[in-house]
């Protein structure tokens, strides 16, 4: 009886990340309500069974340590509704993350929800060649045209290298090639300059883990690419490249430098633990902080001198550490495992990784729902790869 009860309750834990990863496609409400099935039914399986331990994982005194920070920030927080309001966002992909390693799926559950995601994330992107189609200048999909520019990235990562390094037959290869230049082009058309470069940055270390010889090979194929760009790719996102370079007159890149030089300065003024989650908006339109222009003032355009003006050193350098953590373990995981495509997942989430933080050199990504719950989904997953390949 009790485990045809702990099988239910996985059924319906199951049942909500199966809802969770349609609304990936779908909307925010639809995700919210597959994980809060999800949660629900892990809660009451946790209370039935009397087990209130955490899962055990690489992670679990990083984590708790920038939870520490982010409760931290709430003391002496400029305005606590807006920050108790706001630390739900960075709870709910921990959350995700611990539930999804408890329920320990099968390999083959796996295999069957990461299959799911991928395919509907591919069918949302090609959505947004449609949207190109109709004349809209910047494709998103159903989301937010940056949360869809990272989502790209990762599906790019992930197709580009199982092409060229994954154990697949020629009619897979092939398919997955296609997929990935098409998916390419829709980044193109997102007109995401930060996930532009974070994508770059993310493959050019990958390969450079890979080998030598390999990144020589990456940059080779750089270079062709931006030679053979000005061909291909219509005027208006060449030159929408290069703005990036503009520091003089382009007022999006003036207006980070401007909020970078603020979150700089409220941090030195707030520097133990920062001004409290979600407050920089208020902050950064004081005198002291503000310099024309400022196209925006919603954030810093930088997860980390965001963490640094609203939680202070200790929520700074506890990211820092928990995210060093991540890449280490799954470069870790790289070089344990010998089948070769587990070994391109790990390295591919590592590259995911290393993604989501570079745009977050040039955006406040840690704030975006579906990418960081996503990010976080993936690393839950690769988790559990590692015990049941530990259990096997």
């Amino acid at each position: 009886m009790i485990k045809q009860l702990d099988d239910f309750f996985d059924f319906v834990i199951l049942s909500g990340f199966f809802i969770y990863i349609l609304g990936n496609i779908i909307s925010l409400a639809v995700m919210n309500i597959g994980l809060g099935i999800s949660l629900l039914g892990w809660i009451i399986k946790k209370v039935r069974n009397k087990d209130f331990n955490i899962p055990n994982t690489p992670y679990n005194i990083y984590i708790l340590l920038f939870m520490g920070a982010l409760v931290f920030s709430l003391f002496d927080t400029l305005n606590l509704s807006n920050s108790l309001d706001y630390l739900q966002r960075f709870i709910i992909p921990i959350l995700i993350f611990y539930i999804i390693v408890d329920l320990k799926p099968s390999n083959r559950i796996i295999k069957f929800l990461l299959g799911l995601l991928f395919v509907l994330l591919i069918g949302s992107s090609f959505y947004g060649l449609w949207q190109f189609n109709l004349g809209i200048k910047r494709v998103n999909s159903v989301f937010f045209v940056l949360e869809f520019a990272t989502l790209n990235t990762f599906l790019i990562i992930y197709t580009f290298l199982y092409t060229i390094w994954g154990n697949l037959n020629y009619k897979y290869r092939v398919l997955l090639g296609i997929n990935n230049v098409l998916l390419i082009v829709v980044l193109i058309f997102t007109q995401t300059r930060g996930a532009w470069i974070s994508l770059m940055l993310s493959l050019a270390i990958i390969f450079l883990l890979k080998s030598k010889e390999s990144l020589i090979w990456f940059l080779i194929f750089i270079v062709i690419f931006f030679s053979l760009a000005p061909f291909l790719v219509p005027e208006v996102y060449i030159d929408r490249f290069i703005s990036i370079f503009d520091l003089e007159n382009n007022k999006s890149n003036l207006t980070r430098l401007n909020l970078w030089e603020g979150a700089v300065k409220i941090y030195h003024d707030y520097w133990i633990n920062g001004i409290g989650l979600n407050n920089f908006k208020e902050v950064i339109t004081r005198d002291k902080y503000y310099s024309k222009p400022m196209v925006s003032t919603a954030h810093a355009h930088n997860n980390f001198l965001q963490l640094a003006a609203e939680t202070g050193t200790l929520g700074l350098v506890t990211f820092i550490m928990l995210f060093f953590m991540i890449i280490k373990k799954l470069y870790f995981y790289y070089h344990k495992f010998v089948n070769k495509n587990l070994k391109i997942y790990f390295i591919a989430t590592l590259g995911i990784v290393i993604s989501y933080l570079g745009h977050g050199l040039t955006e406040y990504t840690l704030e975006d729902r579906i990418s960081s719950r996503l990010l976080w989904f993936i690393i839950g997953i690769s988790m559990v790869i590692v015990i049941n390949n530990d259990r096997d």
